[in-house]
């Protein structure tokens, strides 16, 4: 009996055995099948997607983009893969397109009208302002601030269109005295120009001009210049936020950006605060910007610190801001706008109030003035060198000039053909923003027969279509006759885009041509402008990368003509 059951035991062991190594085959199919699966369905999504290079693990192609110009690194990928690319550039997944065609296409669709997912304009921008803004707030900021620049003259005919280029042309002529006074000497006319063209822009913006040399405005310009710097340098927390914790130059290049853009909002906070006075205004209950609630009381009349953070100096500069030195301007500006739309929705409890906070404020005040200062001042500085290296076409330019405005009046860009195709064809030939302005994909949709995942960062490559040898003759070459034909009259290429195309367009181009051309036409009217000394090389001609492709640093020397 005992050897019975022992035996009946071993048996039902066996079975049990048997039964448990069935259900481990069983469940070791399920899931090779489930995982087989998987991997067909990744390698049939792979292969809808844009061909590209392969990458390394976490970092993927960053190591091998030139860091000085990846402009160029990224086109020549597009001479190897084509029009439309992809690459890993660390965290985030990217599509180039070096195709206009393709680009007018995709920035057409909804579908590509989110921002890049780059930690330092999330990550600091908080989704605010409007360059970085998406969905409804950015649909909502940017119908306002298109109605506005258009209601300030930025039409192409109208009276305000004239009453904006004679705001423009008070600026220049304070320019055009201070290059007389230098009487021929060497002089960074780029600096000379970008503080006037800042003073032109603040009083359009802010409705505010700032006293010549004053410490303030210099102060500010500095936080500017190597806040722009400093994004540069700090590029790759973009694509590899985690680099901010464990690299030490990056965290304190990472402090000063956000010392920097603090300081510029507490700027704005007392300029807001005294255009709100001007007008009578209060602030809403409810659009209030928590960071600035005890601002003015660091001062016993209400001025506000000013802290230069430098990584050139081993101590922070401070002084205090009196907004009383502020030159008010006779003429609406953005911030007054603002202001009234944000009075009236707060009144009529208008659902969308909260798109006109204080702090939305700040960063759309920001993102204008930088906007409308950076692109514009570094074409001019562009355009001026290659005048200064073009000496025959400088003097076409400043012929066509004597015939058409011999005296002094409001600027038509459109009776200056020439000059127009000197403009464009500088910025062909140096792209001001050569990666152009990314964009996000906010949805899965398809581009080009490919498929574009959602949260893909796309790139416009401005370079690589503004320098096709196959569309451009001898593209590195500069000629403005490209731009003209045989009647003399401008042309207007589709595959030339210095200002992108499509539902993100910069809705403030119309404004940069005129501040350009209204400088331009006075500037050279006056002066014979000539390089200081031996021209750049070639590989300075390249320019620097940062937010923007900026020229080589030469000085001038602008004789008077008259």
């Amino acid at each position: 009996m005992p050897t019975l059951l022992l035996n009946s035991k071993s048996q039902l062991t066996n079975s049990t055995v048997l039964m448990l190594q069935d259900m481990d085959f069983i469940l070791v199919w399920i899931v090779a099948f489930v995982l087989g699966f998987w991997i067909f369905k990744k390698i049939n999504q792979w292969k809808e997607l844009p061909p590209g290079p392969w990458g390394l693990p976490i970092v993927g192609y960053l190591p091998y983009l030139d860091r000085h110009h990846p402009h160029l690194t990224l086109t020549e990928l597009s001479k190897r893969y084509g029009p439309i690319y992809s690459l890993q550039m660390g965290s985030i997944y990217t599509v180039v397109l070096s195709d206009h065609r393709l680009i007018r296409e995709a920035f057409s669709k909804d579908a590509f009208s989110g921002r890049a997912p780059l930690y330092l304009t999330h990550g600091i921008m908080k989704g605010n302002g409007i360059i970085c803004a998406e969905g409804a707030l950015w649909k909502d900021q940017r119908k306002l601030v298109t109605t506005w620049l258009k209601s300030f003259g930025m039409s192409k005919h109208g009276v305000v269109r004239e009453k904006l280029a004679r705001r423009i042309s008070s600026g220049v002529h304070e320019l055009i005295q201070n290059v007389k006074e230098t009487r021929g000497t060497p002089i960074s006319l780029p600096s000379m120009i970008s503080n006037s063209l800042g003073n032109v822009i603040n009083d359009i913006i802010f409705g505010f001009k700032f006293p010549l040399d004053d410490k303030t405005w210099n102060w500010f310009r500095q936080i500017q210049e190597e806040g722009c710097h400093e994004m540069g340098v700090a590029g790759v927390v973009n694509f590899l936020p985690f680099v901010r914790f464990i690299s030490p130059s990056t965290q304190k290049t990472m402090q000063l950006i956000v010392r920097g853009q603090a300081q510029t909002h507490r700027l704005y906070g007392s300029i807001i605060a005294t255009r709100r006075k001007i007008l009578g205004l209060e602030i809403p209950p409810g659009s209030e910007y928590s960071d600035h609630a005890n601002i003015f009381n660091e001062h016993h009349e209400g001025f506000v610190k000013c802290i230069k953070y430098s990584k050139h100096t081993p101590n922070a500069e401070v002084h205090f801001f009196d907004p009383k030195v502020l030159i008010p301007s006779k003429d609406e500006c953005i911030l007054d706008s603002f202001l009234a739309e944000q009075k009236r929705r707060y009144e009529n409890g208008d659902e969308n109030a909260h798109f006109m906070r204080d702090e939305q404020m700040h960063y759309l005040l920001a993102d204008m003035f930088g906007a409308g200062l950076d692109t514009t001042a570094v074409t001019f500085s562009w355009v001026l060198l290659y005048l200064a290296l073009y000496t025959e076409v400088q003097e076409k330019v400043r012929e066509e000039i004597l015939t058409v405005y011999p005296e002094e009046c409001a600027v038509d860009s459109s009776k200056l053909p020439y000059l127009m195709a000197v403009i464009c064809e500088t910025q062909r030939v140096r792209s001001i923003v050569p990666v152009g302005i990314p964009h996000g994909c906010i949805q899965d949709t398809f581009l080009g027969n490919y498929r574009i995942p959602v949260g893909t960062m796309v790139i416009p490559l401005q370079w690589a279509i503004h320098m096709d040898p196959d569309v451009w003759e001898d593209p590195e070459s500069f000629n403005p006759k490209r731009f003209l034909d045989e009647h003399g009259e401008l042309l207007k290429p589709q595959e030339f885009i210095p200002f992108q195309t499509g539902k993100r367009m910069c809705p403030g181009d119309e404004l940069s041509r005129m501040l350009t051309v209204g400088l331009l036409v006075r500037l050279l009217r006056a002066f014979r402008i000539h390089l200081s000394s031996e021209p750049p090389t070639a590989e300075q001609m390249k320019g620097e990368v940062g937010l923007v492709l900026t020229p080589p640093e030469v000085l001038y020397i602008c004789n008077p003509i008259n």
